[in-house]
């Protein structure tokens, strides 16, 4: 949202660095690369969801042993071995990415509907997917973290982080892009759209740097026996593996196997989840960029805005995901309790059905919220450029009547996600991504792809997510028995 809202005053290319007359170019180019990493970064977001009932899962356990004394268990809290492994993972996962859009950042964009033909579009769109693409190890280690933070039941932490990253963008940005004459002479950098490349990675390392502090400080990053940092037990484990000696017992590393194949199994129903889903996303830019620069630049400063209400609305779907967590495992652990099973079933059953009410409560205000912002047209949000502002402006009635979808959808797929239904969500939401593609090739206007494709994209999602919540609360009664798919036995 920072990005779009000062890449929005820049001019031609050949201006760049400079405010003035505003140019569709910038914000065409900005639109193809934020779906470009929408798919990429964002694939592999569903990792928080996962890291963050996985391990509010595994404190439940923990909790439960320690009430038993079993010190070996204690000595490996579970919920810690799952943090470990998910940040790993991330750290790897993210690089892999960084590479993947190096070295094919032009067939992306080339995919996104923009030539190098197309020269001052092209150079603008390449040089900022470029400098992005550093920072891909950084992004997806916040987005673990998160999850981490989530699963502990400490949502004001990534808060604060999101706060301090999002206010260091925002300070660095119109710094990094512009460059005008001041009372102190000369300004800021006058990158251009580079700028703003540089400021959000800067940032978002910043960020993993800030996180990695809290978690060594919350002892999650550092080893159990001995309360070594990372660096050293990473270095020390790399001796290991060299030499072949381990300082694990048999048992231990049975179970960290188990942990990792645990993560790995729903992380990949979650990618896939998270892949077609923003697949579905890139195809809409896809389509919108092939209707000419001014609607793929209102397209973006839609999408801008609709990311921006989804995050507000995620709040509540974080609260459903880390209480469904809980109460779903306490569930499976008196499962062969009659009488302690049917009163936790209660409250799963309850839970579900508060959390969806204020779902559509919330979804609601946000609807109303964005009338509001339609009736005011706050500069702040509008673009210079008239031809795009037009488009925008017609959006505003169509986004409004999705929030409540899209709040109801959100906090469903949470208790999903609590629940430990990866594979339902990666079912529903890839079936869905398909229908809304295919109705997205149908689109004509801007209107048509909003109102038709992504309103399909949403609408399946929701019914998936209700049938798995059905499910979980027993409403279906093919599955007999309480299984979560992320749970380590």
């Amino acid at each position: 949202m920072v990005d779009t809202l000062f890449v929005g005053q820049l001019g031609a290319p050949s201006t760049m660095g400079q405010l003035g007359a505003a140019s569709a170019v910038p914000l065409a180019a900005l639109g193809a690369c934020t779906s470009i990493f929408h798919l990429a970064f964002h694939c592999v977001k569903g990792t928080t969801a996962t890291t963050a009932s996985l391990v509010a899962g595994a404190l439940v356990r923990d909790k439960q042993k320690k009430q038993q004394d079993d010190e070996e268990e204690i000595r490996q809290k579970e919920s810690t071995l799952i943090a470990q492994t998910s940040m790993q993972q991330a750290f790897i996962t993210g690089t892999v990415i960084s590479l993947f859009l190096l070295i094919f950042g032009t067939n992306c964009l080339n995919a996104m509907g923009i030539p190098t033909s197309s020269t001052q579009l092209f150079s603008s769109a390449a040089t900022y997917l470029n400098y992005r693409a550093v920072a891909a190890p950084a992004v997806v280690l916040l987005t673990a973290s998160e999850g981490i933070f989530r699963g502990f039941g400490d949502v004001f932490t990534p808060w604060k982080v999101s706060l301090v990253v999002a206010g260091l963008n925002l300070v660095l940005d119109p710094f990094c892009m512009f460059r005008k004459q001041s009372g102190m002479g000369m300004m800021g950098l006058g990158m251009g759209i580079k700028g703003a490349a540089v400021a959000t990675s800067f940032s978002q390392l910043c960020g993993a740097l800030l996180y990695g502090s809290l978690l060594l400080r919350k002892g999650v990053l550092k080893s159990n026996d001995n309360e070594e940092s990372i660096p050293k037990t990473v270095w020390k484990k790399l001796k290991q593996i060299v030499s072949r000696n381990s300082d694990d017992s048999a048992e231990l590393k049975q179970k960290k196997r188990a942990i990792s194949l645990t993560i790995l199994r729903a992380n990949a129903a979650m990618i896939l989840k998270q892949g077609s889903l923003l697949l579905g996303w890139a195809y809409a830019t896809s389509r919108a960029t092939r209707m000419g620069n001014a609607i793929v630049a209102a397209h973006q400063m839609g999408l801008s805005l609709w990311m921006l209400f989804s995050y507000a609305l995620d709040g509540i779907s974080v609260a459903a995901q880390v209480l469904m967590a809980r109460e779903y495992e306490e569930l499976r652990i008196v499962e062969n309790n009659a009488e302690k099973s049917a009163g936790q079933k209660k409250k799963v059953r309850s839970l579900s059905v508060y959390m969806m009410t204020a779902s559509i409560l919330q979804g609601l205000v946000a609807s109303a919220a964005i009338l509001v912002l339609y009736k005011l047209q706050p500069s702040f949000i509008l673009t210079n450029d008239p031809e795009v502002r037009t488009n925008l402006l017609r959006l505003f009635p169509h986004l409004s009547a999705q929030m409540a979808l899209v709040s109801a959808t959100l906090v469903a797929e949470a208790l999903t996600v609590g629940g430990g239904r990866f594979k339902w969500l990666a079912f529903g939401t890839t079936l869905s991504s398909l229908v809304a593609m295919a109705r997205l090739r149908l689109s004509t206007s801007l209107i048509d792809i909003w109102s038709g494709g992504i309103v399909s994209l949403f609408l399946g999602r929701l019914i998936t997510a209700v049938l798995a919540v059905l499910d979980m609360n027993g409403y279906i009664p093919r599955r007999q028995v309480v299984a979560a798919e992320g749970t380590v036995k």
